[in-house]
């Protein structure tokens, strides 16, 4: 019988939770910039790489904003969580389709 998880447990696995995730979002980031920039043209591919860095920054600076805090309820930031993971998929789709 194993008795009840140790108070910290919770949080250390929310914060692997979150760099799990960070690692899953510059691998999607880096494969969307290579797709870019083997199917487009020079200019094109330059603007799209470019947003796809701004975006995997943003994701960068909410993940570790939300493993800073980790102990308080996501609240105002889920929002943007979710705008940020839909960017992702619209651009995605968007490259795949051209």
């Amino acid at each position: 019988m194993s008795g009840p998880a140790p108070p910290g447990a919770q949080i250390e696995r929310t914060q692997l939770s979150w760099r799990r995730t960070l690692v899953s979002v510059t691998a999607v980031a880096l494969l969307l910039a290579r797709l870019v920039a083997v199917h487009l043209p020079p200019v094109p591919a330059a603007c799209a790489v470019a947003a796809v860095g701004l975006v995997w920054a943003a994701a960068v600076r909410l993940v570790r904003h939300r493993m800073r805090t980790v102990a308080t309820p996501i609240g105002r930031e889920l929002p943007v969580l979710v705008g940020l993971i839909l960017l992702y998929c619209a651009m995605g789709t968007l490259l795949l389709m051209s």
